[in-house]
């Protein structure tokens, strides 16, 4: 009789979905600036009080309200899991109940740096964002993610083919 097979996690080379996982970073950041953003309204304009105060509620609303499901994942509108093909045909996930809805990158998406990426996916219910922050993310999976990424939104833009030369060398 065979040994059995220990237990081993799969191979990121063969899995085209990615499990996403909040930053807190990020949302402590955003929830910084919307903090200071307030603060500057409140103590630096020279605005009766109820229209400053109206001005730093039309700010920290929709602020809180996408740091919720842009950043931590939360609530019906958040992208929980992302799934994607090598035609670049993507899968999301949505809310707590992890709906699947066929998606598209939406104009608008793109990489901050080497680890985040800003996504807008659009699905027949709705355009959805998400901030991915790489170094918290399955290091091979978001990898593969980027690549896919990478050349979806080259061939979004009309890249695919590479850089043209359009100067010739001076010899």
């Amino acid at each position: 009789m065979s040994r059995a097979i220990p237990a081993t996690q799969l191979s990121a080379a063969n899995c085209s979905r990615i499990d996403l996982t909040p930053s807190r970073f990020a949302a402590a950041l955003w929830l910084a600036w919307l903090v200071l953003a307030c603060a500057i309204m409140w103590f630096a304009v020279g605005l009766p009080w109820p229209v400053r105060l109206a001005f730093c509620v039309a700010i920290a609303f929709p602020g809180a309200r996408c740091i919720r499901s842009f950043v931590l994942l939360r609530g019906p509108r958040a992208v929980r899991v992302i799934e994607w093909s090598e035609e670049g045909e993507f899968r999301v996930r949505l809310g707590p109940q992890l709906m699947t809805h066929p998606a598209r990158l939406a104009t608008g998406s793109f990489r901050l740096g080497r680890q985040w990426w800003a996504l807008r996916f659009m699905t027949p219910v709705g355009l959805f964002p998400v901030l991915i922050a790489g170094g918290i993310q399955d290091p091979g999976r978001f990898r593969r993610l980027s690549r896919c990424l990478t050349v979806s939104l080259r061939r979004a833009s009309g890249r695919a083919e590479g850089a043209a030369v359009t100067i010739p060398p001076k010899v």
